[in-house]
């Protein structure tokens, strides 16, 4: 038993690690009159310090800056306010973002983002009636977004879209907000092309794809999370070869560990009778 415990530990811990050690959650307070107050709660779920901590809230066309932490330790949350968002008049679901910088390493090394989308409501919940998925190829420098939306209702929709992407990263055909209509049960694809910058390190990044439009004096909005993935085929066939080797042993190990068993009731076995 010792050792498929040892071994599900290796098989576990020797994929990527995913996730992020910081976790990142949004608060919202909505007054009757479309007063809208955001509290931003960050806390680090690792095993080691956070650095230079810049957290801000994205919304509409603008990014409002929040107050910067040095130091964030572990097991350590903070709680951040903001009143910037201005007044909502529409009943209906409006999308937030907040995008959080941080280091590993104090002073040195590059920064992490985390991006954490949300959602909150003014007077009524309302479900999007437009959804879709987003694809991504391409090789080390550039990558290709697919997107694809779907008009599930039968009445148009004017549609508006922000793409989100995190700090190192720029779309080339995506300037910022872009809009179209979707007539009723219609389908739309489009692709976008993005670059990382030089220096910005890592293969796979989230990018997320807001959708909203109003209709009958109400708002509507949704998000279509993604990834970006820059490595060429390769590196994915890589991994999974990788990983594959890995069950590959694992089963080997455990044939020989029940083997083993086995072997070992037989001469207990034939020590009691």
């Amino acid at each position: 038993m010792h050792l498929l415990i040892v071994l599900i530990s290796l098989l576990v811990f020797a994929s990527p690690a995913l996730g992020q050690p910081i976790e990142v959650s949004i608060d919202s307070d909505v007054s009757e009159k479309g007063q809208v107050g955001l509290a931003l709660t960050l806390k680090n779920t690792g095993s080691h310090s956070l650095f230079h901590i810049h957290p801000m809230f994205h919304f509409h066309h603008s990014m409002s800056m929040m107050t910067a932490i040095r130091e964030l330790k572990p097991g350590q949350s903070i709680t951040l306010e903001n009143d910037k968002h201005p007044p909502v008049f529409r009943v209906g679901k409006y999308p937030i973002t907040a995008m959080v910088k941080y280091k590993m390493q104090l002073g040195r090394g590059v920064s992490e983002t985390v991006l954490h989308t949300d959602f909150f409501y003014f007077k009524e919940p309302v479900k999007t009636q437009v959804q879709g998925f987003i694809q991504s190829s391409g090789g080390p420098e550039s990558s290709v977004l697919k997107i694809m939306l779907q008009n599930h209702s039968d009445s148009l929709k004017n549609i508006r879209m922000m793409l989100l992407l995190p700090p190192g990263i720029a779309a080339e055909n995506f300037d910022g907000m872009m809009g179209f209509t979707l007539r009723g049960n219609a389908k739309k694809s489009f692709e976008v092309k993005v670059q990382r910058k030089i220096g910005s390190d890592g293969d796979r990044f989230p990018v997320s794809l807001m959708v909203e439009y109003g209709e009958m004096l109400k708002h509507y909005s949704g998000e279509i999370k993604g990834i970006i993935q820059f490595s060429p085929s390769w590196y994915s066939v890589k991994y999974l070869l990788h990983f594959t080797a890995l069950v590959v042993m694992g089963l080997i190990l455990a044939g020989f560990y029940f083997r083993f068993y086995n072997l070992q009731l037989n001469k207990k076995g034939k020590t009691n009778g």
